[in-house]
């Protein structure tokens, strides 16, 4: 009978585990002097890049929501390249509504920089054309530009009816909208400024702000982007984050009213 070899069996070499993804360029950072210094000075390097229209102009809050559902974790140069591409391909929002989400993901399926691929690109075509479907139900169009003259609870009604709405779009929509409130409003901005967590008798908070109204006044909105689109339908990677994604994250992690699914 054969001796019993003594060596130890080996385990099969296991896959080797995906590296974990890069942290969102998003995450809240605190807003501490050299946080404003920071952003104060990359808001001027952008702005710089950024053509100003030819009369201040609003945001467009649906461009937010798409922008922020395609960039999550990512540059926001995604997102300005998915927006740009949609407004090429259809003639306007309602198509894109009514047009499948595997459609909108070939479309999108070669917008891929080696290392930057977009995560779930089908879960985020489905979610993005579920919200847009469900904001048109509710509103009998697709705008969200409703929403700054809502109350506060009043918006929190709206979230609750389009669950196809991200979380973190939610989040994002509702500090962009507080932010547009320091930023813009001619009134006191003292409450915007507590709801953001930035203490309004903080000198270095509202030396930035003083400096971000100035640079803002020409576009009259925060803006998405980071400069020229991108060539050969590629990203622009100049810059990670537009002025409203650097301004966002100056606030803490929004608190999200659990909604139904």
């Amino acid at each position: 009978m054969p001796a019993k070899s003594t060596k130890k069996k080996t385990k099969s070499s296991a896959k080797p585990k995906a590296p974990a993804p890069p942290p969102d360029p998003r995450e809240p950072i605190a807003a501490t002097p050299a946080a404003f210094k920071a952003t104060l000075a990359e808001f001027e390097k952008l702005l710089a890049v950024i053509p100003a229209p030819a009369e201040p102009e609003p945001l467009d809050l649906v461009e937010a929501a798409l922008h922020l559902a395609f960039s999550q974790g990512l540059p926001c140069g995604y997102g300005q390249e998915v927006r740009r591409r949609l407004e090429q391909t259809f003639v306007d929002r309602n198509e894109f509504r009514v047009t499948e989400a595997y459609e909108v993901t070939e479309m999108l399926s070669d917008l891929e920089v080696p290392g930057h691929e977009i995560p779930d690109l089908f879960e985020r075509c489905l979610s993005v054309r579920d919200m847009i479907s469900q904001v048109y139900a509710d509103q009998n169009g697709i705008t969200l530009a409703f929403l700054r003259e809502a109350a506060i609870s009043d918006r929190n009604m709206f979230f609750q009816r389009v669950p196809a709405m991200p979380d973190h779009v939610v989040g994002f929509l509702t500090h962009l909208l507080t932010f547009e409130e320091v930023c813009f409003s001619e009134k006191s901005t003292v409450r915007a400024q507590q709801r953001i967590g930035i203490d309004p008798k903080n000198n270095a908070a509202n030396d930035f702000f003083a400096n971000v109204r100035a640079l803002l006044k020409p576009y009259g909105h925060l803006p998405l982007s980071v400069g020229k689109d991108g060539s050969n339908g590629k990203p622009n990677l100049t810059h990670e984050l537009s002025p409203a994604c650097l301004l966002v994250r100056l606030a803490p992690a929004p608190k999200i009213p659990k909604r139904r699914r």
